[in-house]
């Protein structure tokens, strides 16, 4: 693929985003909706998707905070384990179970298998169903984060579709951050291969696991949608960020650019309901 401009990319986002449904919305600083304020805790649950090789999502989203301007201060919780653990699987887990008695997280945000949203959909579901009511009912509300697709595996339709059609059901707000790797994917700022997101040594045209820049997008899209501010060109302090400027004004412009019609779709920040559904 030959060099990508900047404004190839932004017709190309406007054109695959309109083809989804998505209602268009300009970037820039928007008075948009946010989940969290200043101090609020986030309590992060899924796998390596959400730490791997040193770079750890929920430091990475809290360090963000630190570094905007005003700053928002996001205290971080994790139960995150590699492997292959089911959605469900984490809802018994003693370190779910300790920080649902705690009372103390304002904002959940799940992430199912990589393969589960759409190889065992129904179970998958299921299982976020009954995380919601856990954690309704433990006065947080809940986020779902959707992961990405694969060299050896494109199926981000399936997947994104899974992930919305749950949100829809209970009114669960979705990180898109696998809409953010398929757009990279397709558009790639110059000098990259589609699935750089997931590249590294042994895996030069994509893996599985988010590499450095993959994590920033993922850290730019949480960010972006749990306060619903742009996190245009950031910079921020995190283990294992070494990320020139102009990557990351691509990525985080790209993961706005993904966020904020969704952010358009949260009415408030509501104070978490007393009772589960």
């Amino acid at each position: 693929m030959g060099a990508v401009t900047a404004c190839d990319r932004a017709a190309h986002q406007v054109d695959t985003r309109a083809a989804r449904g998505v209602s268009l919305v300009p970037l820039g600083d928007p008075p948009l909706p946010a989940l969290l304020r200043d101090g609020d805790a986030v309590f992060f649950v899924g796998n390596s998707f959400f730490g791997w090789g040193g770079r750890q999502l929920p430091e990475w989203v809290a360090s963000l905070g630190r570094a905007v301007t005003p700053p928002i201060r996001i205290e971080v919780g994790s139960n995150i384990i590699v492997g292959n653990t089911p959605l469900g699987g984490f809802l018994e887990h003693p370190t779910t179970r300790a920080a649902l008695a705690e009372r103390r997280y304002r904002v959940w945000v799940l992430q199912g298998e990589e393969f589960e949203a759409v190889d065992h959909k129904a179970e998958f579901h299921q299982a976020v169903r009954d995380f919601d009511r856990a954690i309704v009912s433990s006065g947080g509300r809940t986020v779902l984060f959707m992961t990405w697709d694969f060299r050896f595996r494109p199926f981000i339709d399936e997947l994104a579709a899974s992930y919305d059609e749950i949100g829809r059901e209970l009114s669960i707000p979705v990180i898109p951050a696998g809409l953010v790797f398929h757009d990279s994917n397709v558009a790639p700022p110059q000098g990259r291969r589609p699935y750089w997101l997931t590249a590294d040594l042994e895996h030069k045209d994509g893996g599985l696991h988010q590499n450095e820049h993959g994590t920033a997008a993922n850290s730019y899209a949480t960010f972006a949608l749990l306060t619903g501010r742009n996190p245009h060109g950031q910079r921020f302090a995190a283990a294992g960020n070494t990320i020139d400027d102009a990557t990351l004004r691509y990525l985080s412009d790209l993961a706005f650019a993904e966020v904020a019609p969704r952010l358009q779709a949260l009415t408030v920040a509501p104070e978490p309901a007393a009772a589960g559904r």
